[in-house]
């Protein structure tokens, strides 16, 4: 027995060694983990010696360098030498862009359009819809974002949508670098059918769907005026659900955006005046026969969402639908911002950039094309990004070449001041199979 004891003594003894070791251990690992997240944190950054397109006051820089330090950039200038620096980019020769804006996507919440497990943009249900928010059904791990992200994007707008209703539900904004909370804003913007498809889904005419909205609004300013006793019972009963009637304060007070498709110009006059009547801050999607009324938008000072490819008349309501419609609304002076072509846009946003090469070649000057797929859409939809500037966000993209020819690629993204890695499902697969090995990594890879 006392032997047992002993060894128990022992053994306890030893353990508590183990356990002091195992500390130590632990301890040291943690302070060198907390140091190499302090340090990858405080990283500054040099980018030497590129063709600096800013977007901002500071224009086009011939040769520039930019220091980046943790998530911001913090100077610009022709020679940032002298910086103390932990890592140096050469972007001589390069062209250097801000990183760019996809302002309608469904990035993160589908895969596969005709798969219905894969798609989580939309719902069916008895509301209205504004209430919808998508976000908790957000996948950063998405095999969509790294393939855009390798496009040159490094933000986007979410948006439901909808086969039911004219109301789509509350948008998001997302930065592409994958990490689980990469959701930047929730509940951004509301999206609104109107035109064709508004008019299908409010029972056949766009006169209904117009009424609809406007009842829409209407019952949530009355909602906006009489909380207390609605949520009380002492109301007359309204026709939609007190969620819906509470997600459209924020476009009755125009804190928030509201997206509304329409590309006719009738029904783009009829969007003007839904938001003088209720004091919208709308951003137009589609736009198709914008060109015809491009001075009524610019002196609404409404935004347009575009895409220059789409020039086909196959519908009615874009008839008038033409290659020079981006040219003819900046010249107006309306804000555009040019998104991704119809087919697919969410799997190939980052073909926003095909669209604004078009554009040029139809009249829009240069630097106004990457504005479009950049600055534009951030300041439409409230953010300061977009640009390359003191204080600004640090998303950079460093070019093979032209951003704006379809054969240039991104050779170095940074998104918030961290370098993003290039590799896509699209890469893993062709280096698995152009040359078959044991050893090749699989197509999807954590």
């Amino acid at each position: 027995m006392i032997l047992i004891n002993r060894k128990s003594d022992n053994q306890l003894r030893a353990l508590v060694q183990c356990s002091r070791l195992l500390l130590q251990r632990l301890s040291t690992a943690f302070v060198l983990g907390l140091m190499m997240t302090t340090s990858a944190a405080a990283e500054t950054v040099l980018i030497k010696g590129g063709k600096v397109m800013t977007l901002g006051e500071a224009g086009t820089l011939a040769r520039a360098d930019i220091l980046v330090r943790d998530d911001r950039i913090v100077n610009v200038a022709a020679d940032l030498s002298d910086s103390p620096v932990d890592r140096t980019i050469d972007a001589s020769g390069k062209l250097v862009t801000p990183g760019l804006w996809a302002p309608i996507t469904e990035l993160g919440l589908i895969e596969i359009g005709a798969a219905a497990s894969t798609n989580d943009a939309a719902v069916m249900d008895e509301h209205i819809g504004a209430a919808f928010d998508p976000v908790p059904a957000f996948n950063p791990r998405s095999t969509l974002i790294p393939f855009n992200r390798a496009g040159g994007i490094t933000r986007a707008i979410v948006m439901p949508a909808s086969e039911d209703k004219i109301f789509a539900g509350k948008g998001f904004a997302i930065n592409l670098s994958g990490s689980f909370d990469s959701v930047v804003k929730p509940s951004l913007a509301q999206r609104i059918y109107l035109g064709e498809y508004g008019a299908e889904l409010a029972g056949g005419s766009r006169a209904n769907a117009y009424a609809q909205v406007k009842a829409a609004l209407t019952q949530a300013r009355e909602y906006a005026d009489n909380k207390a006793a609605i949520r009380r019972g002492d109301w007359r009963t309204l026709d939609y659900s007190l969620e819906d009637l509470a997600a459209l304060q924020p476009i009755i007070s125009g804190e928030q955006p509201v997206l509304i498709r329409a590309d006719r110009a009738s029904d783009i006059l009829q969007v003007l005046e839904l938001a003088d009547t209720f004091r919208l801050n709308v951003i137009i999607e589609g736009a198709a026969e914008g060109w015809m009324v491009a001075e009524q938008l610019a002196a609404a000072g409404v935004p347009v969402v575009l895409d220059p490819l789409r020039n086909s008349p196959d519908a009615f309501e874009r008839l008038g639908a033409r290659l020079e419609n981006p040219a003819l609304l900046q010249k107006a002076g309306v804000t555009i911002l040019i998104g991704s072509p119809g087919y697919a846009g969410t799997h190939n946003s980052y073909l926003s950039r095909q669209g604004a090469g078009n554009a040029v070649a139809y009249g829009l000057p240069y630097d106004e094309a990457l504005k479009a797929v950049s600055v534009n859409i951030a300041r439409a939809f409230g953010f300061d990004g977009g640009v390359i500037a003191p204080g600004a966000v640090a998303d950079i993209v460093i070019w093979s070449g032209d951003p704006l020819e379809v054969t240039s690629h991104p050779e170095v993204v940074l998104i918030d001041g961290a370098t993003q890695s290039l590799v896509t499902r699209s890469t893993r697969l062709r280096d698995r199979y152009l040359h078959p090995k044991p050893g090749h990594e699989h197509g999807y890879s954590y």
